[in-house]
């Protein structure tokens, strides 16, 4: 039998590798369902710039970084920039034009994967970076052309390869330095698509979308917020927050917790008890670190507030939606009801490419696992809450109906039989009323502020009977 040939592919690698055009259009608009996804990934980025400027004695703290969002409604354009510890001229042009090479693979960065300052070339004209680092003469930019790029993606070659792309599309040149800081990066989207209410340039959507998503400070109005502060202070990149500004604003983009939540214009609920909690991990180490606050637990917290559900972050930005650890809850209705993070320590957990869900494997499934019992306590206190609100509906009801009886009573035109009928009737409804005040999982304020509704409806129903010649009940 004839031995196999071994080609030597290394030396043949550029006769037998082809990068196709069609990458980038997964690296880009392909990977990101939701449009707003892009200001995650630019404000990630700069976090982490921040970080380094930190590291390097750019900066004296995180709290001295500035992360400022620009939206230019005019000319349609949005500007994102940090004060960063940017990018060396030297190394500008290489890393602007690579990818899925990022150096931050193996760090605590955030990103690094090295795509995610693609993701905004699905939804502009051009996609503009800037940056310099300290020290450096020149500001650079890199231009890409996103109608050019279009254009290709759309062609029926199927021969072009990406390189070829890049280099028809993508433009290095120099900006004014005077009109630049010393250090920096920035982002600028020109003329992005009008999608849905215009998100991409529509300030209130960006602004609820990063207060729940980056990792911006708790709002002073959360009473909770400093005490969460100290739980995650140890932990490094969970603990620290960054100052977002959007459109010129003087105050920076709050995290959405409040001390009330509001489930509808005349129906809300106070914060009443935090509660945190430890995943240790399968090597012993700590895997993630939390928390979740109790309320009253009326039902499912409405979308509009920002804070439902038991959410996932990673270095600080969450991954996924509010029901990304829906599956842990005993039913999973109470997912929407509660309120509370899970910051993941593990760094062998790591979010997946879109950073919607988590790549899978043992260790996070080891945290799914220990999560079981806190969200056991939540679902614990949904269902007595629901009972309690029952039993004051029951009570409520049977009041009601107290009320009506007694109003025919008092009208007077039925006879004495009926209104010894009507009477007995009352006399159950007080029972409905007593066995609803007696639940054993009422509080003592709540059982005593029924306990003096229910003397007070009976005194009002013997006054009735003796006044109608009847017999007190």
């Amino acid at each position: 039998m004839r031995k196999a040939e071994v080609i030597d592919i290394a030396a043949r690698a550029e006769q037998t590798i082809f990068v196709g055009k069609d990458i980038l259009e997964l690296l880009s608009s392909s990977m990101y369902v939701n449009p707003l996804t892009i200001y995650r990934e630019y404000v990630q980025n700069s976090a982490d710039a921040i970080d380094e400027a930190v590291a390097t004695g750019l900066l004296g703290s995180t709290a001295d970084g500035a992360i400022e969002i620009a939206l230019d409604h005019l000319n349609r354009s949005v500007t994102i920039r940090d004060n960063g510890a940017g990018l060396a001229n030297s190394d500008f042009a290489r890393k602007m034009l690579s990818f899925g090479a990022s150096a931050k693979r193996g760090t605590d960065a955030r990103g690094f994967r090295g795509v995610g300052r693609l993701s905004g070339l699905g939804y502009v004209q051009e996609l503009v970076f800037r940056s310099r680092a300290s020290g450096d003469p020149k500001v650079l930019e890199a231009v890409w052309d996103g109608r050019v790029i279009k254009r290709l993606l759309t062609s029926t070659a199927t021969d072009t390869a990406l390189q070829a792309l890049v280099e028809q599309s993508v433009t290095l040149q120099e900006a004014n330095a005077e009109d630049h800081p010393s250090h920096f990066f920035e982002v600028e989207l020109r003329k992005p698509r009008r999608i849905a209410n215009d998100r991409l340039l529509n300030e209130a959507e960006i602004e609820f979308y990063l207060a729940q998503i980056a990792p911006c400070p708790f709002s002073p109005d959360f009473s909770y917020g400093l005490e969460i502060e100290e739980l995650l202070s140890p932990f490094d990149r969970a603990g620290k927050s960054y100052n977002v500004y959007l459109a010129g604003s003087d105050t920076p983009i709050y995290r959405p917790y409040r001390d009330t939540v509001h489930f509808a214009e005349t129906k809300s609920t106070s914060l009443r008890e935090l509660k945190t909690f430890e995943v240790e991990g399968l090597d012993g180490d700590l895997a993630a670190i939390g928390w979740f606050i109790h309320h009253d637990y009326q039902g499912a917290i409405p979308t509009s507030q920002g804070v439902r559900g038991l959410r996932a972050r990673v270095g600080n930005i969450q991954v996924g939606t509010d029901r990304v650890f829906s599956e842990v809850f005993p039913e999973e209705r109470f997912s929407s009801w509660s309120i509370g993070e899970v910051h993941i320590l593990e760094p062998r957990v790591v979010p997946n490419g879109r950073r919607d869900e988590f790549e899978t494997n043992t260790h996070l499934e080891n945290i799914f696992l220990h999560l079981r019992p806190t969200t056991a306590e939540v679902a614990r206190e949904c269902r007595v809450s629901s009972q309690r609100r029952n039993r004051i509906k029951a009570f409520d009801l049977a009041a009601g109906k107290i009320g009506e009886k007694l109003e025919i009573v008092r009208q007077g035109a039925i006879s004495q039989r009926y209104k010894k009928e009507m009477m007995a009737e009352i006399g159950s409804l007080l029972g409905e009323m007593e066995r609803a005040a007696g639940f054993e999982l009422f509080d003592d304020e709540e059982e005593a502020e029924l306990r003096a509704r229910l003397e007070e409806i009976r005194t009002i129903v013997d006054e009735y009977a003796t006044n109608t010649g009847g017999d007190a009940l």
